[in-house]
């Protein structure tokens, strides 16, 4: 019998002697070994998502790839000029989304993301579109002083530079020395 069904109608479909703690048990090592969590993080997504049909949707969304992003470097070129560079050399891009005026998407490219000339030249950094919200909501101004505690690998201080105009003082530093 199904661990979720029997949770589902507990009352009815449980075996004596075992507990909820016990499917609950059951159901958080089976899903660790499906989709490969630790049993840790896989109890605090059990916490987010009591209701288990939500629990699996959200489980099985990330194991969807993520698309490839890249950030425009706005102190080299514009993200239409980019576009248009990127799709001449093979590859299909598209603004990234409403709220970011340097993201963009590759759906898929004829020529390696990271080893364009417009990509040796400075233009764009390979980043995902989630680490360029913290630097929008930091709005950082030229001539400012700003420390970047989580530096490493770059994209997120190498924005903040941008929007800085490679003015001020940024202070790159990340706990791990690698």
């Amino acid at each position: 019998m199904d661990v979720i069904q029997v949770l589902g109608d507990f009352s009815k479909r449980r075996q004596d002697g075992k507990s909820r703690k016990d499917y609950l048990s059951i159901l958080q090592k089976d899903l660790c070994a499906y989709y490969g969590y630790n049993e840790f993080l896989m109890e605090k997504f059990m916490q987010l998502f009591p209701n288990f049909s939500e629990l699996i949707e959200f489980l099985d969304a990330n194991e969807q790839p993520r698309p490839v992003t890249i950030r425009t470097n706005p102190l080299k070129t514009r993200r239409g000029e980019l576009a248009r560079s990127l799709i001449n050399r093979g590859m299909n891009v598209d603004p990234a989304a409403k709220w970011t005026k340097v993201g963009l998407v590759v759906y898929d490219s004829q020529v390696p993301v990271g080893a364009t000339p417009e990509y040796l030249a400075g233009h764009y950094i390979i980043q995902g579109l989630c680490s360029l919200l913290p630097v929008m909501s930091l709005a950082p101004q030229p001539n400012e002083r700003v420390l970047d505690m989580c530096s490493a690998p770059g994209g997120k201080t190498t924005h903040i530079a941008s929007l800085m105009r490679n003015t001020g003082v940024l202070f790159a530093n990340d706990a791990n020395v690698s």
